[in-house]
């Protein structure tokens, strides 16, 4: 397990541990996780439990419930919940079950605002902002029924950064303690103020593949000379099989000479994103935030994906593209365009890969691969699912 007490200043201090070390430090072939981990249903039974019912896990921004009553339900691995902005300001979690008799009563991906309150479809029982019982049509007074005995089933539930995190445990623990866990943190980019940013793009794709296979897509480069040769054109680390370098801040990576954009011609017409350090502006940053946040932030906007896996062989992703407000509502200078386009070739390609890879994990035939030094972070990334899964390391 990561230790968050190597985490100093606004960024996360990197250890000496075999992942970091130099490319000259010895470097044994280390294996990959099983086909079996990509494809069985029992592992993807226990990954609910330990993984995205027992831990933080990213659902959205929080300017889709930004105002009292406003809410969004969404499916956390095969768990549909919903979170909705409460009187005075604050945001509650709950499970989309009636304690009536179980009725699921909002419909997944659903959105709006409630005002005061939710009613059930069914018998019509009816909730507060805050998951209590207000409403039980039918119910006589002699009855000696306690409503404050039925409220909702609470989530776990926080902020940060504008985006939404949920906790399906029954001890939630504080959220800080799981973004400070790995070896990188979104927190290192507090700069970006990415809380006042707000989604003006949003695509989103059906990936026949694991959702382990699409994290660990997202931090090697081994792929990119072949897969992305519009990429490592942009950004001419990549084309070495890197992901990482290790002489910038944030791990971030230089964008080719003249480059001002995460484009294909390497600029566009947004305006800089304020309050970025003057080294930021030909500069790409990507940081992962286990289990399902995979995010990108460039001199001109920040996207990111969201995995939201169906099982063990699909995952959606949700790609979203965050600017200042006053940019998105002035059709001058809201112009995302070229950076839309190449990150949606970038993910097009990915998925295709990934779709292949996990056609390929599925096979008799395979047992484990093989890393070599430049998906050690990679094999980092195996080494925290498993001590999350209750398994040993292999060190």
């Amino acid at each position: 397990m990561f230790d968050p007490s190597e985490r100093k200043g606004p960024s996360v201090e990197r250890t000496t541990d075999f992942w970091l070390q130099p490319a000259e430090h010895a470097w044994r072939p280390r294996p990959t996780l099983t086909g079996r981990d990509h494809t069985s249903f029992e592992v993807w039974d226990e990954e609910r439990e330990r993984i995205w019912w027992g831990d933080w896990v990213a659902f959205g921004r929080s300017e889709e419930v930004a105002g009292q009553g406003d809410y969004v339900v969404r499916d956390v691995a095969g768990e549909s919940v919903f979170v909705v902005r409460g009187a005075g300001g604050r945001l509650n979690g709950f499970y989309n079950v009636c304690a009536h008799r179980g009725t699921k009563f909002l419909d997944d991906d659903d959105r709006g605002n409630r005002r005061k309150a939710f009613t059930c479809p069914y018998h019509a029982w009816t909730y507060d902002l805050d998951g209590r019982l207000i409403g039980t049509p039918n119910v006589r007074e002699d009855e000696l029924f306690d409503r404050s005995s039925y409220p909702l089933h609470p989530i776990g539930v926080d902020e940060y950064a504008g985006f939404v995190f949920v906790n399906l445990a029954d001890r939630p623990r504080p959220l800080m303690d799981a973004l400070t866990q790995g070896t990188e943190s979104m927190t290192a980019f507090e700069r970006f103020a990415m809380q006042d940013l707000r989604i003006g793009v949003r695509l989103v794709y059906e990936v026949e593949a694991n959702w382990k296979i699409i994290v660990e897509n997202y931090n090697e480069c081994l792929h990119c000379p072949t897969v992305h040769p519009e990429l490592v054109k942009v950004v001419p680390l990549f084309r070495f099989g890197e992901v990482w370098d290790d002489e910038m801040r944030d791990g971030g990576n230089a964008m080719a000479d003249g480059a001002t954009s995460f484009a294909i011609q390497g600029r566009s017409e947004l305006p800089p994103l304020p309050g970025l350090l003057p080294e930021d502006r030909g500069r790409y940053y990507g940081s992962y935030q286990f289990p399902n946040l995979m995010l990108n932030l460039h001199p001109d906007c920040v996207m990111y994906y969201l995995g939201y896996p169906r099982g063990p062989s699909h995952t959606t992703v949700v790609s979203e593209y965050l600017f200042p407000p006053e940019v998105i509502a002035d059709p001058e200078r809201f112009k995302p365009e070229p950076v839309v386009e190449l990150w949606d070739l970038i993910s097009k390609q990915d998925w295709n890969v990934c779709e292949r890879a996990q056609t390929g994990v599925g096979s008799r035939s395979f047992t484990t691969g093989v890393y070599p030094r430049q998906d050690r972070f990679l094999y980092s990334f195996n080494e925290d699912y498993r001590v999350r899964m209750g398994r040993e390391p292999l060190g």
